[in-house]
């Protein structure tokens, strides 16, 4: 018998011979096929009792409720999630074909396309088919994205077909923006702002905690007070060969058109990424532009299922500087200090592929998992943003084309008896 086949080896086995496929989707894990097999049944109940228009809802809600055991919001969720599958064919198909997404994700999707105009098909048939695209594997044992992930996805998608929603998918708060209450010796201050003026007050507040080595109760305090200064940048990336992109900003993700514009206006310094990604430093410590570009393509934590924004992460160099590995953007991941720590105890390690950015990691125990990068920068999610932009602007051309030719139609002249004069038209 040879020699027991390594973990680096099966991996490029498998590359080499692919069959792509979700790590929940494994047919060696048992854990994975049960959960499968789980998934299945759900989704077949749930399409299963779908009610038709006419039904009544209380008598619908009331045999589920008995059959399942659920609470009425938990099972007219779920209704309305496995329904609204039904307006996405392609998606359909796909769920159907591999039952990869479980209720927690279809709810996701459905709630965020409540928002979308239903009648504008062309919109939903875009939406439809770019969320499959997502939702299908393109490696073997890869990363399945979460339901936050796939809601942001969404809106992004939706942004580049329709600005004037919202990304935001939280309903807006009653009251006032600013509040304080007081309860016997504790007290809480209460904002309500918009999202990126809350991530500059949160970079500022741990900004100025880790410059004094206090709490960050005691440097919002400081803050306040006028005791204390503290300068934080934020990056917007946003496409240059897109009309009218969204932008990204890491920790709130996509925002429309418009905000974008407004905080454009306002930037202070604007850079091209593309010519940032051969860069090299010299040094171990990584540079705010270097930084700038694998935070733009990595979007957060590289680590598999990990949900820390890439603003908080750390630059991890995959060959160590000290064994010759360069500090530039090939040769960095964004990943938490959580994650940095077990990579760094050995119990994990990782490789980059260099034209997609995905990363493989190979965990001590033989198994190994593959994740995708979610920031803008990267070549999936620059590819999507101009398919979908290529696709909006055909549909505006074809629209104004039949806007134009139906006002042509209607200023035909009228030729009346008195112009024809003596002798017909030849027609």
């Amino acid at each position: 018998m040879g020699a027991p086949e390594s973990v680096v080896d099966r991996v490029l086995r498998e590359l080499l011979h692919p069959t792509n496929f979700y790590s929940v989707c494994s047919t060696t894990d048992r854990v994975a096929i049960n959960g499968a097999r789980i998934r299945r049944a759900d989704h077949e109940m749930w399409q299963s009792v779908l009610p038709d228009e006419m039904a009544d809802i209380e008598l619908v809600l009331a045999s589920l409720r008995s059959s399942t055991g659920y609470g009425d919001r938990y099972i007219q969720s779920a209704l309305f999630a496995h329904h609204r599958l039904r307006e996405l064919p392609r998606l359909k198909a796909l769920q159907e074909r591999l039952f990869h997404l479980d209720l927690p994700r279809l709810k996701a999707i459905d709630a965020v396309l409540c928002k979308v105009d239903a009648d504008v098909t062309e919109h939903l048939r875009i939406i439809d088919e770019e969320l499959t695209t997502y939702l299908t594997p393109t490696r073997p044992n890869q990363n399945l994205p979460t339901a936050g992930a796939i809601r942001r996805k969404l809106n992004a998608i939706i942004l580049t077909l329709d600005d004037t929603i919202s990304a935001n998918d939280t309903p807006a708060p009653a009251g006032e923006g600013f509040s304080v209450g007081i309860d016997g010796s504790q007290g809480y201050v209460d904002v309500v702002t918009d999202s990126v003026s809350a991530l500059e007050i949160d970079e500022r507040v741990r900004k100025h905690a880790a410059a004094r080595d206090i709490s960050l109760t005691e440097a919002f305090k400081e803050l306040i007070r006028g005791e204390g200064k503290t300068t934080v940048v934020l990056n917007m990336y946003r496409a240059h060969d897109v009309e009218d992109a969204p932008g990204w900003i890491s920790g709130i993700g996509w925002i429309s058109p418009e905000a974008t514009d407004l905080l454009a206006e306002k930037a202070t310094e604007i850079q091209d990424m593309d010519h940032l990604y051969g860069k090299v430093a010299n040094s171990y410590a990584t540079p705010e532009d270097i930084r700038a570009v694998v935070i733009g393509l990595d979007g957060g934590c590289g680590y598999p299922d990990c949900h820390c924004h890439g603003f908080r992460a750390q630059m991890d160099h995959r060959v160590d500087f000290e064994e010759g590995g360069l500090t530039t953007a090939a040769n960095l991941a964004a990943i938490c200090q959580h994650h940095h720590n077990i990579k760094t105890d050995g119990r994990v390690r990782y490789i980059i592929d260099p034209h997609t950015r995905e990363k493989f990691w190979l965990f001590e125990d033989g198994h190994w998992a593959s994740s995708e990068p979610s920031g803008p920068l990267s070549p999936k999610e620059r590819h999507w943003l101009q398919t979908v932009s290529q696709r909006r602007e055909k549909r505006r051309d074809r629209i104004r084309v039949e806007s134009q030719a139906k006002r042509s139609a209607e200023f035909v002249p009228l030729i009346t008896e008195a112009d024809q004069g003596d002798d017909p038209p030849p027609f």
